[in-house]
């Protein structure tokens, strides 16, 4: 690759690549690099058929691969080895799916973890991995664990070949779980799976970095997560219910956007090995993605929470009138 050129425009607005709370200007310019280089993985890694990295999720916190399915556990083979190639090393999630999947359908990607996954066989969690240093929800700058999802569906010739369907939770669940303590709103995604928001008292705001650890407040967190994950699993119409993702109400689960903005919290707002939590059958999985209190005394600790980045009035009050000028 041989850079030519780098152009700008004479006066801009903001001197700077737009970064913060997706999609921003940095996304597009992720995803044409992944689209760009998509071949040369293909041709180092033969099993992968497709991959994406989704702008929400930063690029390092999720990447969805299809992979072919000669044999049994292909996919699974696929994903480690990516977690090998090059600053790939840095994800924190992989889902694998099946070869003619379409990646960059996320609509596509639930109903694929809803009917393919079973927990916890299709579930791969490694310890003590490298991250990114960007990764703020790792315990350890540049140390945390990795996630990897096989939501194939199951090749001819593996032993679980027979396994009966399972079933899903009732659409009533999410109004049911609303009654819960602590739940603020409740909304379906899968017939399996449930998204909650909750209000941390004294939790990281948008606008500031949390900076100082707070003890009490993080204790009181992480009872809270777990009042309202055994609050919901205790529901009757819960019984059949794999997925339990909880995270703040700064996301709103009525907007027309709410899955992408539900996608950055979900992906990276969470530590693999703190906040995924089984029952007692470890037949189902509770995502705690709020954003972290500082801490040194949970059963990992927990690092500076930044703010989001946003921009100031100024900012954007020049933008607004760029556009209007424009008539954008």
């Amino acid at each position: 690759m041989h850079i030519t050129a780098i152009t700008h425009r004479k006066q801009p607005s903001v001197p700077m690549t737009i970064v913060g709370l997706p999609p921003m200007e940095d996304g597009y310019l992720g995803e044409a690099i992944g689209d760009a280089f998509l071949p040369v993985l293909k041709f180092q890694h033969t099993d992968v058929s497709d991959l994406f990295l989704p702008l929400e999720t930063g690029f390092h916190n999720l990447a969805i691969v299809a992979s072919k399915q000669r044999y049994p556990r292909q996919a699974r083979k696929t994903a480690l080895g990516l977690l090998g190639a090059g600053q790939m090393m840095f994800l924190k999630s992989i889902v694998a799916v099946d070869k003619n999947h379409e990646v960059k359908d996320l609509n596509a990607l639930l109903r694929a973890i809803d009917y393919n996954v079973r927990i916890p066989e299709d579930i791969t969690i490694l310890d003590g991995m490298v991250a990114d240093t960007l990764a703020h929800a790792a315990p350890w700058e540049n140390v945390h664990s990795k996630l990897i999802i096989d939501a194939t569906t199951l090749s001819k010739n593996d032993p679980r070949v027979g396994e009966g369907k399972q079933m899903g939770s009732p659409d009533s669940l999410a109004v049911s779980a609303s009654g819960v303590a602590g739940v603020v709103d409740g909304r379906m995604l899968g017939t399996s799976m449930l998204v909650v928001t909750t209000k941390i008292a004294n939790g990281p705001m948008p606008e500031f970095s949390m900076e100082e650890v707070d003890e009490a407040g993080a204790r009181a967190q992480r009872e809270q997560i777990e009042r309202i994950r055994e609050g919901i699993w205790s529901l009757e119409a819960a019984k059949n219910l794999r997925w339990l993702f909880i995270t703040d109400d700064d996301a709103d689960l009525r907007a027309d956007d709410w899955k992408r903005r539900l996608l950055w919290q979900l992906f990276c707002r969470f530590e693999v090995a703190r906040d995924l939590h089984f029952d007692e059958a470890r037949a189902r999985i509770a995502w705690d993605a709020t954003a972290p209190i500082p801490s040194l005394e949970g059963p990992l600790p927990v690092r500076r929470w930044p703010a989001v980045t946003l921009h100031d009035t100024e900012i954007e009050g020049r933008i607004d009138a760029w556009i209007e000028e424009n008539g954008l």
